[in-house]
């Protein structure tokens, strides 16, 4: 809860799907390797559904700038910060299970840790590490992965607080 009141919830959703040319009217038209990341702080009162609508909104408007607009309009939407990517912390959680041997479990325990990934999990056939770090990171981390056999992935997608004391 914010001091805003008790019946507020912050929700910190990093917007880091990249801009695309449009494929429907109401795209934004941003222009192939021009893309931005954005991280949305939105204050929504707690009622059944709120969150639910600025989801929605998000998902289909594919979190274009224009989106903004769309939000301010939602009743529940109480109020709405656009961070620089300087006044954010966005971090992304990974769990990647890998296809594994005895001989390469050293390997690949190795190669998780070169990412600061933590192994969760070993079986006979698997290994599971669990990495977090920014979305290049565990990109990085994923392809190198990838000559083993990836099993399985599951991510958090980006998750962003405000840096240091401030409430934005």
């Amino acid at each position: 809860m914010t001091s805003q009141g008790s019946d507020a919830k912050d929700l910190a959703q990093a917007l880091q799907a990249p801009q695309e040319a449009p494929a429907r009217s109401g795209q934004s038209s941003v222009l192939q390797g021009k893309e931005r990341s954005y991280t949305l702080v939105v204050l929504v009162n707690d009622r059944p559904g709120a969150v639910d609508r600025v989801v929605g909104l998000l998902r289909r408007r594919r979190a274009s700038m224009q989106t903004l607009e769309q939000l301010r309009k939602i009743v529940d939407v109480r109020h709405i910060v656009n961070l620089l990517s300087e006044q954010a912390v966005a971090r992304e959680l990974a769990l990647v299970k890998v296809n594994s041997k005895a001989e390469n479990y050293a390997e690949i325990i190795e190669l998780g840790h070169l990412f600061g990934a933590h192994t969760v999990d070993v079986t006979s056939g698997t290994i599971t590490l669990e990495v977090t770090g920014s979305e290049e990171k565990v990109e990085k981390l994923v392809n190198e992965l990838q000559k083993y056999g990836i099993r399985e992935v599951a991510r958090t997608g980006p998750v962003a607080i405000t840096r240091g004391t401030g409430n934005s």
